[in-house]
């Protein structure tokens, strides 16, 4: 892990540098090491890089949404949740573990098979090569759905078929919003509020969007803990608060 963190830092500080060439004054190298840390060792970008997988710095799956969005989602009580995803992954194995009723569709039978070895936690997981059937594979569940994800093909599609089977206090999870924009848009024009968390997530090397769109009577009111950011300090209240 030190040679991982050693690129890393190396990649960083030549960044950095060359975008604070004309800063005065500049900054020393040792001065991004504290966020360098937060990034690699307690986020677990570190060895999301060296399994190139997205997984926490334990090595218990994630979603592939960025930081920001996992912190919020770490903090949900998910216990009981019923949610339809488009696009299996860890994202899946990560719902079900906090206790939420999964069912997942995908499109890739390679993908599909690997899945299916560990996918004992989820409710279902199957397996729709076409447009019109992976879109349609939530009618062919039915029901209503307190958490839909749109992550994986046929987004567009996807949107569509997911409205009519999203419950009254619903909500959309919309991974790469930030490429997406016709579906977050398409979202937004049905009443939904965007919620964005930008920033790092696993493996990639840019960053990215995940979004949150909620109705004002969302199913998440009454299930969210205060928030905990990695890396962040102890505060209390004071006389000057």
């Amino acid at each position: 892990m030190r040679w991982l963190k050693d690129r890393i830092n190396a990649y960083v500080q030549r960044t950095v540098a060359n975008a604070l060439a004309h800063a005065t004054p500049k900054p020393e190298p040792k001065a991004f090491e504290p966020a360098l840390d937060i990034l690699v060792n307690k986020y677990g970008y570190g060895r999301t890089l060296e399994l190139k997988l997205p997984v926490a710095v334990d090595g218990k799956p994630v979603p592939w949404y960025t930081y920001p969005a996992l912190e919020y989602f770490e903090q949900l009580d998910a216990r009981g949740l019923r949610i339809f995803e488009f696009g299996c992954g860890h994202s899946s194995l990560f719902w079900a573990n906090k206790g939420a009723k999964v069912t997942a569709v995908e499109h890739d039978p390679a993908w599909f098979e690997k899945m299916l070895h560990r996918s004992s936690r989820l409710e279902k997981l199957i397996l729709r090569e076409g447009v019109t059937e992976y879109a349609g594979a939530i009618s062919e569940i039915g029901g209503e759905f307190d958490v839909i994800i749109i992550d994986g093909v046929w987004r567009n599609q996807c949107a569509r078929a997911a409205l009519p089977h999203l419950s009254a206090g619903g909500c959309i999870v919309l991974d790469n919003s930030d490429w997406y924009t016709d579906v977050a848009e398409f979202f937004r024009g049905e009443g939904f509020l965007q919620v964005d968390f930008s920033g790092f997530g696993p493996i990639n090397i840019y960053c990215w969007t995940t979004s949150l769109l909620v109705r004002s009577n969302s199913i998440l009111n009454g299930r969210l803990n205060h928030p905990r950011p990695v890396g962040g300090i102890e505060a209390c209240r004071g006389s000057n608060w």
